[in-house]
């Protein structure tokens, strides 16, 4: 009788381990390396990565991955293919794998990481988007520059349905010590309950900073700051 309980308790206790949701850690080279090669897709680490659960499906976890396809000749030149991977933390497993065909632009801005945006992008009754922020960075020393973009893209029916959108941005024309002309732009999106084209309106809102910084390096100080306030519906 003993033995027989010992048997149905291990039976059991296996079952709820290999039922068990377990989130992937992205930054584990040997776990992302088995995942993608379901996706039939092999791991470098000169690719870019980011991982979420879905909230609106706990047992999904969503896998960002952009590889990076140089040029025959020039091997610093080239883009990034990107691919969306839903995986199943239950059944251990790539549920669906989404290649998206545009390609993620790299050149003199260059695109630095990704990460996933999983914010209640509810755009009808049945269609909930998914984010993907695009973080760019120039690097002259004279003109520093970054933006982060934002891609929207429906999962069920594997499109994009918003590309490439400005959400923040820095830009500066400078002496490379301390005098400067700066710019400075961050902007929000707030979902609305009007509707065009079956899709719930975005509203954006972005507050645009311009300001001068004058003196040293010992002594820098930021002058005559300006501050805008930009919000329109994206259609």
């Amino acid at each position: 009788m003993k033995i027989k309980l010992k048997l149905a308790c291990g039976f059991f206790s296996y079952i709820a381990m290999n039922t068990m949701a377990v989130a992937i850690d992205c930054t584990d080279e040997s776990q992302l390396s088995a995942i993608l090669k379901q996706a039939k897709i092999s791991y470098s680490t000169s690719d870019l990565v980011d991982c979420k659960i879905l909230p609106n499906q706990p047992n999904t976890q969503l896998i960002a991955y952009a590889e990076w396809r140089s040029e025959p000749h020039e091997p610093e030149v080239g883009d990034y293919i990107l691919s969306l991977i839903s995986w199943d933390q239950r059944q251990h497993k790539a549920n669906d794998v989404y290649h998206v065909k545009e390609p993620l632009v790299s050149d003199a801005i260059a695109l630095e990481s990704i990460q996933l945006d999983t914010a209640t992008y509810q755009l009808n009754s049945s269609l909930r988007a998914v984010g993907l922020r695009l973080n760019y960075r120039g690097y002259s020393q004279p003109n520093p520059f970054s933006m982060q973009l934002l891609d929207l893209y429906d999962l069920n029916n594997k499109r994009k349905i918003l590309n490439s959108l400005i959400v923040n941005q820095y830009r500066a024309e400078t002496d490379t010590r301390c005098n400067a002309d700066i710019e400075e732009r961050r902007s929000t999106l707030i979902m609305q309950k009007t509707q065009t084209n079956h899709f719930f309106d975005i509203e954006l809102n972005g507050k645009i900073e311009k300001y001068e910084m004058y003196g040293t390096e010992k002594n820098c100080k930021k002058l005559k700051a300006q501050a805008l306030q930009q919000k329109f519906i994206l259609i």
